[in-house]
């Protein structure tokens, strides 16, 4: 036992090495601006292209979950490996709406397949030796190295924009660590732990639903995953313009600033093991609550001038900090609520359900956003959908509450569902 355990603490430590290898994104500073450049300036038509991409996660993600349950981890992580860089690589390339439209079809793809799946194959991973308690510090060490990997990639493309002004290498040159983290997850070892199986594709999708339906736990913490990963992403989606306006065109700063937040994320990350346990489930989520929300009511002031320049500038870093704070405690605060409430054969699956409503909800809004940041002010448009997405999340912070309390919700298994 102590020899396999040995065997599975390698197989964690290849797994930081492939995070941080999928995680180093050249990009991340600058591919809205390429986004931007290209469709000169309309935030609208901007998030038009966006949402086809939160439009083909719906379509993808249970399916790619329910695949990853079904016939492996593994087999769903190279897929996605493989889509999610060609479609970036084809983002890189593109210079029209249509283009830039099909990049982001091939991105979410690639997406669907690899998210929550890297979450299933880690926690079984240590479920297989009995050390699935481990999980939240594990995780927290996976956002701590994917977020240092970010960091060190954002001052990379830093350089490579400054030296070549040019934003789509950033994203073209990206192919290098994704084919290194393609080539390291062809290395993983299936997991093996008990998994009960669907007799079908539709019917593994369809446990999951009822698993997810079945546990008011588990539906709580994916409406609270939706709304906060709502007001952060939009956020995100329009950072870099707000960015480039602070650093006025200096890149190499710019790169170093981005790399400074996402520090600041994988520190967050790596406190995620002794907070949980400190502060609870519960706990968790209000602090996360706290982080997000709101910085919003800084945004809207700054937008609205009540600050002089200088102390616009400072606040508004400032509060760019906070929302990385979230970035880096959200997955390993998430995946461990979740996955210690699902059987291993619908892991997967049940991430996924997580994934397609948030999708769901972005791809409803973030047009939205885009059409206010369009016609007023981006201030108006981010503030209106943080004051909006604030009240459900109140009341869920509240019944998630309550339900600690309470009895656990019976989780509705595979094998449950066969006796009915």
């Amino acid at each position: 036992m102590e020899s396999h355990r040995a065997g599975v603490d390698a197989r964690v430590r290849r797994f930081y090495l492939f995070q941080m290898l999928e995680a180093f994104q050249l990009w991340s500073p600058f591919w809205t601006l390429w986004l931007f450049t290209n469709l000169r300036g309309d935030f609208f038509q901007a998030t038009l292209v966006d949402v086809v991409f939160w439009v083909v996660s719906l379509v993808v993600a249970i399916p790619a979950g329910a695949i990853a349950d079904r016939y492996g981890r593994k087999r769903a992580l190279l897929i996605g490996v493989v889509l999610w860089t060609a479609g970036i690589v084809i983002f890189g390339l593109a210079t029209t709406f249509g283009v830039f439209a099909l990049a982001n079809a091939v991105w979410a793809f690639g997406a669907g397949f690899m998210w929550g799946t890297g979450s299933a194959y880690l926690y079984d991973t240590l479920m297989e030796v009995r050390l699935e308690a481990r999980y939240p510090a594990v995780s927290s060490r996976v956002a701590m190295f994917s977020f240092l990997g970010t960091a060190l990639a954002a001052a990379t493309g830093g350089v490579i924009v400054w030296l070549t002004q040019r934003f789509e290498l950033t994203l073209i040159l990206y192919a290098i660590p994704a084919a290194a983290s393609f080539a390291l997850a062809w290395t993983f070892q299936e997991p093996v732990v008990p998994r009960e199986q669907a007799p079908s594709l539709i019917a593994q999708i369809a446990s999951g639903l009822r698993t997810t339906r079945g546990n008011r736990q588990i539906v709580l913490v994916i409406v609270f995953q939706v709304l906060v990963g709502l007001v952060t992403y939009v956020m995100a989606f329009f950072r870099p313009a707000f960015i480039n306006e602070v650093v006025q065109g200096n890149y190499v700063l710019m790169g170093f600033v981005y790399a400074g937040f996402f520090v600041a994320a994988a520190a967050a990350g790596r406190l995620v093991d002794p907070l949980l346990k400190r502060f609870g489930e519960s706990g968790m989520l209000a602090l996360m609550f706290l982080l997000v929300f709101p910085p919003f009511a800084v945004v809207y002031a700054i937008s609205a001038s009540l600050f002089t320049a200088t102390l616009a500038l400072v606040l508004g870093v400032v509060t760019q900090v906070s929302f990385y704070l979230v970035w880096g405690i959200e997955t390993p605060v998430i995946t461990s609520i979740l996955n210690r409430r699902i059987e291993s054969g619908e892991r997967a699956t049940v991430l996924a359900i997580s994934s397609f409503f948030s999708t769901l909800i972005i791809a409803i809004a973030e047009p939205v956003v885009g059409l206010l940041a369009t016609e007023y002010d981006l201030g108006v448009g981010l503030a209106a959908l943080a004051f909006t997405a604030s009240l459900p999340t109140v009341y869920v912070l509240f019944a998630f509450r309550r339900s600690e309390g309470a009895a656990p919700a019976e989780t509705v298994g595979i094998a449950a569902a066969r006796d009915r």
